[in-house]
């Protein structure tokens, strides 16, 4: 099944959030359609009997230059600018259709708990969105500023959805949030039984360590800890710039905080540094 929906969707984060409504480990799914492919994709939900509801605006995405945003304006829904719809999925239409209203209406927690993520991870989000949303809408710093330390569990690795994986659809309110990892457990055993060599592969790139600046995110491999020195073979990058050719040339790094590092002998402030295992 997964692969049938790679095909459909063209992104494995959106392929699995489908796969768990079909599997029924989760209530409500909402993800943006491009609006060139709704026929395409709505003819799937027709298949698959899943009823869903469509915004009544577009999102035009920023930060074009990346190869993933959270930031989008909304514009009218017959502007011509071309962008992409959000699209609240369910087994149950009335489920779907109340997605779109707590939206359309502002209620971020109400969303959050409908979409079955959990309620203390709703409020974390409501908590920030009025700072969080006016910058980047990204709330992966936040959540490290709300965790102990910089070692967590690869199951709420977030950070990698820049490279299209992940195990959970939210921004968990710290790394360490217990129903979170409950959640992305759940969600990785539904992968298993669908596609155990697509869970393997999940689970290995989500097991890495995350340099999340504002000049691009970048995943290091195979990462090794000794003290606070970080030894890796190999770096993912969501842009290619300075930054990461000096992460390929350096092949370790050491961590000063969570928010600093040292790369080259030259201090890094300001960003945040995560190791997933």
């Amino acid at each position: 099944m997964l692969q049938e929906l790679n095909k459909i969707f063209g992104s494995n984060i959106k392929s699995l959030e489908i796969l768990y409504i079909l599997e029924d480990v989760k209530p409500v799914a909402r993800i943006m359609v491009k609006e060139e492919e709704r026929d395409k994709v709505f003819g799937f939900f027709g298949e698959k009997g899943l009823s869903y509801s469509m915004s009544d605006f577009k999102v035009v995405k920023q930060d074009k230059d990346k190869s993933y945003s959270d930031k989008g304006v909304k514009v009218p829904i017959d502007s011509e600018q071309k962008g992409y719809f959000f699209v609240y999925v369910s087994k149950d239409k009335e489920k779907a259709e109340n997605a779109k209203e707590l939206e359309a209406n502002g209620n971020h927690r109400g969303l959050g708990i409908l979409l079955g993520y959990p309620e203390c991870c709703a409020e974390f989000f409501e908590r920030h969105f009025e700072e969080e949303s006016k910058k980047s809408n990204d709330y992966t710093i936040a959540a490290l500023k709300n965790s102990d330390g910089f070692q967590f569990p690869f199951y709420t690795n977030i950070a990698s959805r820049h490279f299209d994986l992940a195990l959970l659809n939210h921004f968990p309110c710290s790394f360490n949030c217990k129903a979170s990892i409950e959640l992305a457990k759940r969600h990785l055993e539904v992968i298993e039984k669908d596609d155990k060599e697509a869970a393997e592969i999940i689970k290995g790139m989500l097991k890495g360590a995350i340099l999340y600046t504002n000049n691009g995110v970048f995943l290091l491999r195979y990462p090794e800890l000794e003290h606070n020195r970080v030894n890796y073979k190999g770096v993912m990058a969501s842009k290619n710039n300075q930054l990461y050719e000096s992460l390929k040339n350096a092949e370790h790094i050491e961590i000063v905080k969570k928010d600093r590092i040292i790369l080259d002998n030259l201090e890094i402030k300001n960003i945040g540094m995560m190791l997933f295992s």
